[in-house]
């Protein structure tokens, strides 16, 4: 079924450590300070934040204009790792292989973040 192409296998749950089983470097991790690089994946998440929603902008939050948006930024500019998306640009079967707006959301989610030239040919009216 083509549908099963792009399942998501959530990670098994591990179960919490007891005090009895927990040692020195569990307690450094639960209490470490946030470093540097978190203040920087902020700034990232923000950034990533701004390229979906020019991304999305003018799809009328239709996931069939939201794919073609997507495959020609891939096309162009190769922002997404995505066995889908190279097979329906190497295919031509776009449409039939668009997947769910959840995993079109899945994917923007971890897509690079895009550089303001980018963003500006996303955005050709401004």
């Amino acid at each position: 079924m083509i549908d099963d192409i792009d399942a998501i296998t959530p990670c098994p749950v591990r179960p919490a450590a007891s005090a009895e089983t927990r040692g020195p470097i569990d307690d450094l991790r639960t209490t470490r300070s946030a470093s540097p690089s978190s203040f920087r994946s902020s700034l990232d998440v923000s950034r990533r934040r701004a390229s979906v929603k020019a991304l999305e902008e003018g799809t009328d939050g239709d996931p069939e204009r939201l794919w073609m948006r997507m495959l020609a930024l891939q096309r162009k500019f190769g922002c997404y790792n995505s066995a889908r998306m190279s097979a329906a640009l190497s295919s031509g079967n776009v449409s039939i292989l668009r997947p769910s707006k959840a995993c079109l959301d899945l994917l923007n989610e971890n897509m690079a973040i895009l550089p303001d030239s980018v963003i500006s040919w996303l955005r050709p009216d401004e």
